[in-house]
């Protein structure tokens, strides 16, 4: 494990590890990707990078799933979720290889920000290892930053150390086409309209983006492209 994640959490993310922070957190999931989500709650489901542990969370209390688990190179990730869920996820010291030693065993495998954090050599063969860990049929759902938004995509690609790639629409796709996924569906996060002040700031982000996208249109008037400032892909193996 590289030293940079042995305290990633508290040395990165403690701005965002409040209460309220990481339920917005799961109503995200929920809205963005909830039609995603297996209909069985006998699915077998892995968190790879799994955080705060809180959409393991919401995936076994609020979502009823059975066979929730995560795994993650660092110590503190790992002693965090298994606060929240005890013996649910499990530290590896080599994601790649637990993958591929966990041949068709997922229906679903989420990655949440975690491939902008994959050496770019490496980027091919992590997917290749999740697309191996899948069941035929089995789908796989990411979450990047995405680097073509004009406003935040610089700021997000380079504010966390600890990034090494950036994504847009067209490299998330070719990457995941590459390997092997089928039925590669890309789509731009959205903030949930959960209450009045979510409403207004969602509008505003809408009304921004369009502006943006009809910026950038005179500059690539053939090649529309997602603009959220948070890029997402489902694919099917």
């Amino acid at each position: 494990m590289s030293d940079e994640y042995g305290q990633y959490l508290s040395n990165h993310y403690s701005h965002v590890s409040t209460p309220a922070s990481l339920e917005r957190k799961k109503t995200w999931v929920l809205s963005n990707h909830g039609s995603k989500l297996p209909p069985s709650p006998d699915a077998v489901i892995l968190d790879v990078g799994p955080g705060f542990g809180n959409i393991i969370q919401l995936l076994h209390d609020k979502c009823g799933y059975k066979n929730v688990n995560g795994i993650d190179i660092s110590p503190e990730v790992v002693s965090v979720c298994n606060t929240i869920l005890p013996g649910s996820t499990k530290l590896v010291a080599d994601t790649v290889q637990f993958l591929n030693d966990h041949k068709e065993e997922f229906d679903l495998i989420l990655l949440l920000h975690v491939i902008e954090h994959v050496p770019k050599t490496e980027v091919l063969p992590f997917l290749r290892a999740i697309h191996t860990a899948l069941k035929t049929g089995g789908r796989v759902i990411l979450e990047v930053p995405n680097s073509a938004h004009p406003v935040t995509g610089i700021n997000m690609r380079y504010a966390d150390f600890t990034h090494h790639v950036g994504f847009t629409d067209r490299s998330l796709e070719f990457v995941m086409l590459s390997a092997g996924f089928s039925d590669v569906c890309l789509y731009g996060c959205k903030v949930p309209r959960e209450s009045v002040a979510r409403g207004i700031q969602r509008a505003g982000q809408d009304m921004v983006e369009m502006l943006l996208g009809l910026i950038v249109r005179l500059y690539m008037p053939t090649k529309p492209s997602i603009l959220t400032s948070i890029l997402a892909a489902c694919a099917t193996k």
